[in-house]
């Protein structure tokens, strides 16, 4: 309850008045915070990277130049080390 309170405190309001469970409660604070589709329990498993990718790519087509940037911005200080020209 403690965890829900202090990640989730709209969550925590709903289980005190009784609206969700304390489960469906703590399952929807980890989901957001572990960036999942959903969350049932400790064997959850974040979705692999290269299919997040992919679904990316395929949803907003960027263009080389585009996905270059982010990575600049993402990896700021090490971009350099990775990306040949």
């Amino acid at each position: 309850m403690l965890y829900v309170k202090q990640n989730n405190p709209e969550l925590h309001g709903k289980v005190v008045a009784g609206e969700m469970s304390l489960t469906d409660a703590y399952n929807e604070t980890q989901r957001v915070k572990l960036g999942l589709s959903e969350y049932r329990g400790r064997n959850t498993k974040k979705k692999e990277f290269a299919t997040d990718f992919k679904r990316i790519i395929a949803l907003h087509n960027p263009s080389q130049e585009e996905l270059i940037e982010e990575i600049k911005k993402a990896f700021p200080l090490t971009w350099k080390e990775f990306i040949k020209f």
